[in-house]
């Protein structure tokens, strides 16, 4: 669903084509938005969001004597949300001189900083797993068998490979509600960084394997991994970290952001000449706010690699 952005301070010709050039760069942006792939975005009225989760669906059984009924009382996650914001100023000459353009540019580089900031933040989630808790109470990612047990770690020191992908491949698989029963979790999405770029798309979206030889590199056999996974590359993992992501149809995903459905997406512009940006400093301003907040989500739709 499409984000609402609310403009205020419009007062001119020369505002309303900043306001149009930012909500155009911004729905541009928003089709690849890396929340609304890989990520659940949760939507609330208050300050904070309070997500009471049944984590693990209550199993089909034969109907024997009254049902069996599952809660909301897996746990109770609180994310709060924040405010944000990003202000450009813009001479007041520029105007003068009919550099309309540049104001423009100002307007799309603020939407433009609007998905920055939300790309790096679900980066961050993952870089940080290992010390963020979630539903219940653990970290996000996990080496220790003792957290939720041996089927369930998540968290390896395993360099990108064919043979480290298919074991973390085998290892979502395999992770298990706490009473044993498999979660059938798979992956859709491979997260690297540049450096993993050519590595990632080379092993799942080429039709055969390129072994490394004494001096060349030859052919191998068939890719068994071929087209299984879309890759997405982030520039803000700067190492060569890698990350399995489930984004099927389980409905939570390994980060959360929070909207504020009431406060929309806010563009303003500061150009009356009685305004104290323009009086004391002769330059035009114009911003954006948001109420957002990030948390860890599900951990058994990650597989991560921290080299």
């Amino acid at each position: 669903m499409p984000r609402v952005i609310q403009t205020r301070g419009i007062n001119s010709a020369i505002d309303a084509g900043a306001s149009a050039a930012f909500i155009a760069s911004f729905r541009m942006y928003e089709q690849n938005d890396l929340f609304v792939e890989i990520g659940t975005i949760e939507r609330t009225q208050k300050s904070e969001a309070r997500i009471p989760f049944l984590w693990y669906p209550p199993r089909m059984r034969e109907w024997v004597g009254e049902r069996l009924i599952g809660s909301l009382d897996g746990g109770m996650h609180i994310i709060p949300t924040r405010s944000y914001e990003a202000t450009v100023a813009v001479p007041r000459t520029a105007v003068e001189d009919d550099q309309y353009g540049a104001i423009e540019r100002a307007a799309r580089g603020l939407a433009s900083e609007f998905f920055r900031f939300v790309h790096q933040s679900y980066i961050d989630i993952l870089a940080n797993g290992a010390t963020l808790t979630t539903f219940d109470g653990q970290p996000l990612l996990s080496s220790n068998p003792a957290t939720r047990g041996a089927n369930n770690v998540n968290l390896v020191q395993q360099p990108l490979s064919l043979e480290n992908l298919s074991a973390g491949i085998q290892a979502m698989g395999l992770y298990t509600e706490p009473d044993g029963r498999p979660l059938g979790m798979r992956p859709t999405h491979l997260l690297v960084g540049p450096a993993n770029e050519f590595r990632a798309k080379n092993i799942v979206q080429s039709q055969q394997l390129i072994i490394a030889g004494s001096t060349d590199r030859v052919q191998g056999m068939a890719n068994p991994w071929a087209g299984s996974l879309t890759v997405l590359v982030s520039s803000y993992i700067t190492d060569v970290d890698w990350y399995l992501i489930a984004a099927g149809a389980n409905e939570y995903r390994p980060a959360i952001m929070v909207e504020r459905t009431d406060v929309p997406v806010e563009f303003a512009a500061h150009t009356s000449p009685d305004h104290e940006s323009v009086f004391r400093r002769d330059s035009y301003e114009y911003g954006t706010r948001a109420r957002v907040g990030f948390g860890a989500g599900a951990w058994y739709a990650v597989y991560a690699s921290q080299v």
